[in-house]
């Protein structure tokens, strides 16, 4: 596979429209060569479907699939139309329940894949999904967008960390419990801190979750159910305490877009394949845990 050269953009497919990170990432590729994130540029799209009972993506589709359209991006009958005509794909359908059916129509195509922020819902999708990518030969990409900010990157240093505090908006959507919807921005961000190893998840109905590392390093997370656009966190050792705030918005793009168009470029996922299996793992044990009552242990 060659998604390019550098003198060309990468030339991107959206699968799915139903989110405003469609026509985000669209503004802010631009022509790949003149946009706030050089060397890559949205050419075509699928719209994707809406499931019923998925109130984000039933009431926004039709609205976000015209302003894409409008940007001048072409939208086609099938995912695999978009994946004929592009370097790789942009897996940003926001109901992560179609994630895994998305991703293996197009693992066969052997290009980059890239699924935005909630990479599967359980375990088992996000392995069968890893698997179709090592056998057809397509990178996987993935990870929240906060991940890749310049405040998150300043707070995460070399020092020892002992404990870690995040707090952000927990709105859940239906389908998407617990942690499954906003929630797992504040999982990725632990998880890109502390590596795996998390070995026990509980998540009660009231107050915060806590994450505990096989070494003893523990990770709480926490917010109010009403959607707001900033996310805090203070990371803690014996160097002392480190702190950010990250504010959701367009510019918070900026550094996801640029990883995945220099993985494209390198061959290399912008998240190692054993972090996206840990977030998907403690998102999943969070739900058991808030059914049981009780701590979780994630899926080995």
């Amino acid at each position: 596979m060659t998604p390019g050269s550098p003198e060309r953009p990468l030339r991107f497919g959206l699968i799915g429209v139903d989110s405003p990170h469609a026509p985000s990432f669209t503004r802010l590729f631009g022509d790949g060569v003149t946009g706030t994130v050089p060397g890559g540029t949205v050419v075509a799209a699928w719209k994707g479907v809406a499931a019923r009972d998925f109130p984000l993506s039933r009431d926004r589709i039709d609205s976000f699939a015209q302003e894409v359209s409008d940007l001048g991006v072409p939208l086609y009958a099938a995912p695999e139309d978009v994946a004929e005509r592009c370097d790789a794909l942009l897996v940003v359908a926001s109901d992560a329940r179609t994630h895994a059916g998305y991703f293996k129509r197009l693992a066969r195509f052997a290009k980059p894949v890239y699924v935005d922020t909630r990479f599967a819902l359980t375990t088992r999708d996000a392995r069968d999904m890893l698997m179709a990518a090592s056998a057809c030969g397509c990178l996987p990409l993935a990870g929240s967008p906060k991940r890749f900010t310049p405040e998150f990157r300043k707070a995460v240093g070399s020092d020892r960390i002992d404990r870690i505090e995040l707090t952000g908006p927990l709105p859940t959507q239906p389908g998407h419990p617990v942690l499954d919807w906003y929630g797992v921005h504040l999982v990725d961000l632990a998880v890109a801190l502390l590596g795996p190893g998390c070995v026990s998840i509980d998540a009660p109905p009231a107050g915060r979750a806590t994450l505990t590392w096989a070494d003893g390093r523990i990770v709480t997370l926490g917010g109010e159910e009403e959607w707001s656009p900033l996310t805090t966190g203070r990371v803690s050792g014996p160097a002392g305490d480190r702190r950010f705030t990250i504010e959701a918005g367009p510019p918070m793009l900026t550094g996801l877009l640029t990883s995945i168009v220099d993985a494209c470029r390198h061959g290399v996922p912008n998240v190692p394949e054993a972090e996206v299996l840990e977030i998907v793992a403690i998102v999943e044990a969070a739900r058991r845990s808030r059914a049981a009552g009780a701590a979780a242990t994630p899926a080995g």
